[in-house]
């Protein structure tokens, strides 16, 4: 990892775990490993360096998120694509989480406009594949296609954010990695929540095994 990638991921954890404001650049220069004067060459300012921070989690959505919608036909496994996609990111670095979370709450009038530019894009195009799936019957007809893409986003973050204070409740099953033999218990229960908003049931098919069951003739039907 070279110095610019290094102090972006020290930053990233100490502006999750202090705050922007609680955190200063010496702070992160001694963490790294580096003089002050260093961090300053790759980046000029403390602003320069949370911007830097936060687009790097924006840029992965705007590069993998293309190429996972023309990957994946089906509807429902688009939704567990992208879904499975955000989780991942952000269990794979759980500081990424907390950094929004704080930032929302200690820059809320800059991070409304890094979120629109960043997010709306995002949730606008996602938005389009759910009313496709609304208008073949797969996803259910009252469901808000951009309000829901949100609302997974911010589901994604909080999971992950509380995952300190979920293992006191649930134990350590609770915050277990994702991986592909199974996910945390929280995680299994976002994805059943949202899929079931989501997605009309499935009709089952009908079973050819079973003899077909004649329906009784009605009165009148022999002559």
């Amino acid at each position: 990892m070279d110095n610019a990638a290094h102090i972006r991921a020290v930053a990233t954890q100490l502006f999750a775990a202090l705050g922007y404001d609680g955190t200063s650049l010496q702070a992160i220069a001694e963490r790294v490993g580096v003089t002050k004067q260093t961090l300053l060459y790759h980046y000029p300012s403390k602003d320069a360096l949370r911007r830097a921070v936060l687009d790097q989690v924006f840029a992965h959505f705007r590069e993998r998120l293309p190429q996972m919608l023309e990957a994946v036909t089906g509807g429902h496994d688009r939704f567990e694509a992208l879904t499975r996609e955000l989780v991942q990111f952000f269990e794979s670095d759980p500081d990424r989480a907390l950094l929004m979370v704080r930032e929302l709450l200690d820059n809320p009038t800059d991070m409304r406009r890094v979120l629109g530019d960043n997010l709306r894009p995002w949730v606008m195009l996602v938005g389009q594949y759910v009313r496709q799936g609304q208008q073949t019957g797969l996803i259910h007809a009252d469901v808000d296609p951009e309000a829901f893409v949100l609302n997974v986003i911010v589901s994604v973050l909080a999971t992950v954010a509380v995952r300190p204070i979920a293992v006191h409740v649930l134990g350590d099953e609770a915050v277990t990695p994702v991986t592909p033999a199974g996910d945390a218990r929280q995680i299994r229960e976002l994805f059943r929540t949202h899929r079931a908003a989501l997605f009309t049931p499935r009709r089952s098919a009908p079973d050819k095994s079973k003899p077909a069951t004649r329906r009784p003739a009605a009165r009148g039907d022999d002559t």
